[in-house]
């Protein structure tokens, strides 16, 4: 299993998680959530691609070690993967070695000048001078047909919109995000090759170079003039049916957005079912319902396997291609900048953490409770 450990990167302060078949992470507004769902999109693109990993391997064992002192980072071994980027006057490391990425900060700017001048500077995977430091990567990887990984943003319930009016906001020389416009792109790929698609009680076609929305077999809107959970969840179902037939890792954002709890629940079912064998699925969100549902999903693996009769029962309410190994499964809560294993020794993530989520809201409500019956008999 891969390990991604990150050191003083933005938010993210100390995080050594596992990267397995598929990945959760909760965590509240502001922990670096998206930006770890960032860096795991930019590492399974650079660690899984050979010809990326072959340049970037260093044979000379003496000039390695030599090196990597210098630079205040922990040596490896002479088939150490590395990856130097020069951001925001700040030299970053991406080390991949037996399954595990290391990407650290501690390279001290007086040693920068030295840098420069080092044979690792002349490697065609660094990327300098560069404000943003993950989406130049992406741009890189994007342009070299190098990517294995794809990134489904948050930002997706703009898309309707966006796609119609991209050429302007090139055309004025708007800055877009990268991440934005790969997306945007791959779902336009997405929408040619499916053209239709059930989802949440409605239709989805692409007809005419128009995107319908039916609500029967006649009525229909737009989708831009459909709902904001329609406008979030179609892109979302679309690309996840198209990314996990043609890449590995599928990253997803808030898979809940603008979307009812029942809703949550298809949505998050309808991905699980998606995944294959083949694809490693990570994803970022702050709905406790999302928790609850992969629990239900972990479960009836578990309970499935006892038996045959209990596999029989379980299948006639939660089909088997809903269920979530728990071995496959792994759960992690964002708090400044770690990442905290949530995942109980029986495979389910922890009760306990569920309802910390609604610690607050719990216990607002116990306080205005306990002032209602102190005061409601002097009425």
């Amino acid at each position: 299993m891969d390990r991604l450990i990150v050191k003083n990167f933005g938010p993210l302060k100390d995080i050594d998680i596992e990267l397995n078949k598929i990945n959760l992470f909760i965590g509240e507004n502001g922990s670096g959530k998206s930006v770890l769902a960032k860096l795991i999109v930019t590492i399974l693109n650079l660690i899984r691609d050979t010809s990326i990993k072959s340049k970037g391997q260093l044979e000379d064992t003496k000039l390695l070690e030599d090196n990597l002192k210098k630079y205040h980072i922990n040596f490896l071994s002479s088939k150490t993967y590395i990856h130097y980027f020069d951001c925001n006057k700040q030299i970053y490391s991406i080390m991949y070695k037996n399954s595990k990425v290391i990407i650290e900060n501690k390279v001290l700017e007086k040693e920068k000048e030295e840098f420069n001048s080092s044979p690792y500077h002349k490697s065609p995977h660094i990327v300098t001078n560069k404000e943003n430091f993950l989406d130049n990567i992406s741009e890189v990887l994007s342009q070299n047909n190098k990517l294995t990984a794809q990134y489904i943003p948050a930002e997706r319930n703009l898309i309707s919109i966006f796609n119609k009016y991209v050429t302007t906001f090139i055309t004025a020389d708007i800055p877009l995000p990268k991440f934005l416009l790969n997306f945007s792109s791959q779902y336009i790929r997405a929408r040619e090759e499916i053209g239709e698609l059930n989802l949440l009680d409605v239709k989805y076609k692409f007809e005419n170079d128009k995107e319908h929305i039916y609500y029967n077999d006649k009525d229909y809107l737009l989708l831009e003039h459909s709902s904001s959970g329609i406008q979030s969840a179609l892109p979302l179902h679309l690309t996840v049916k198209y990314f996990a037939q043609k890449y590995r890792g599928i990253i997803i954002e808030e898979p809940e957005q603008n979307l009812f709890p029942k809703a949550q629940s298809e949505t998050i079912r309808y991905i699980i079912e998606q995944v294959s064998d083949k694809n490693n699925l990570f994803m970022m969100t702050h709905s406790p319902y999302v928790l609850s549902v992969l629990n239900i999903l972990i479960f009836a693996h578990k309970v499935a396997q006892m038996n045959e009769d209990a596999k029989k029962k379980v299948e006639e309410f939660v089909k088997k291609e809903y269920w979530i190994n728990p071995d496959n499964f792994s759960a992690y809560y964002l708090k400044n900048g770690i990442a905290k294993d949530i995942k109980s020794s029986r495979g389910l993530i922890s009760d306990n953490e569920i309802d910390d989520i609604s610690e607050d809201i719990a216990g607002e409500f116990d306080e205005l409770m306990e002032i209602y019956r102190e005061f409601k008999d002097a009425k």
